[in-house]
């Protein structure tokens, strides 16, 4: 496949100058993401693993306790 693209130049006086180039095959990740959530049932697959993300989020407030509380106790021991 050997898409044909026109790069738009800025302004008027641009217009001229008009580049066609052959488009790449990959898909840029922002677009990627945007038909993700566009297209899918993303919505439905949190929904499926919302005990494992919640398991997951309190892990994570839990080691990050875990870290900072020896450096609360620096801090107020001056």
């Amino acid at each position: 496949m050997n898409t044909k693209v026109i790069d738009p130049l800025e302004g008027l006086e641009g217009f001229s100058r008009l580049r066609i180039r052959a488009a790449s095959r990959m898909v840029s990740p922002i677009r990627r993401f945007k038909n993700m959530v566009e297209l899918s049932d993303w919505e439905d697959r949190i929904l499926q693993k919302e005990q494992e993300i919640d398991a997951f989020c309190w892990m994570l407030a839990g080691g990050t306790a875990a870290l900072l509380l020896p450096v609360g106790f620096l801090v107020l021991k001056g």
